[in-house]
């Protein structure tokens, strides 16, 4: 009977006295509004800002209705000519920047006709890969010319390119 005492019921009981001494129904704050010590605090406005007020005359320019074709003008603009009518000479292991990758070929294509105008008119691949159409760009043999497209889609608003290595393609010059 003791050892039932010892290890059974005196642990409980301790249980029972630390947890029933530590909790309480109320809390400090609802003390306050039962004693009503709660006071509103009423904000007056009587500060007049008007002798400070200082009128501003600012002189409309005409609109500049000059378009800019690109706004990554401080980029290299070499490749801005089609690759398409140039005859490719080899293969080689290199990088692109893949785009995005979908299952509608429909989104493929609208996203591979925005990214071709926004970047200087570069090669812009789809390739089925199932169950997904990829949008790749460029034909990159360094790195860091993948890396730099890949930053100015990032700014164009594709968070999800990244560069990835491929095999790719040289053109005859």
């Amino acid at each position: 009977m003791i050892r039932l005492f010892k290890y059974l019921i005196l642990p409980v009981l301790l249980i029972f006295l630390f947890y029933g001494c530590g909790s309480s129904t109320g809390t400090r704050y609802e003390k306050e509004k039962i004693t009503g010590k709660e006071e509103k605090a009423k904000v007056v406005e009587d500060f007049d800002i008007t002798p400070y007020k200082t009128k501003i005359e600012i002189k409309e320019k005409p609109a500049d209705n000059s378009i800019i074709k690109d706004a990554w003008f401080g980029y290299e603009t070499e490749g801005t000519t089609s690759n398409s009518n140039r005859k490719i000479v080899a293969t080689v292991d290199g990088y692109r920047v893949l785009v995005v990758a979908t299952d509608n070929i429909e989104e493929a294509n609208s996203i591979k006709q925005k990214v071709y105008k926004q970047t200087n008119h570069k090669e812009v691949y789809i390739s089925f890969e199932p169950p997904f159409y990829k949008v790749k760009v460029g034909d990159f043999t360094e790195i860091s010319a993948a890396k730099d497209l890949k930053f100015k889609l990032n700014q164009l608003g594709y968070p999800e390119a990244r560069v990835v290595q491929e095999s790719v393609n040289i053109f005859e010059e």
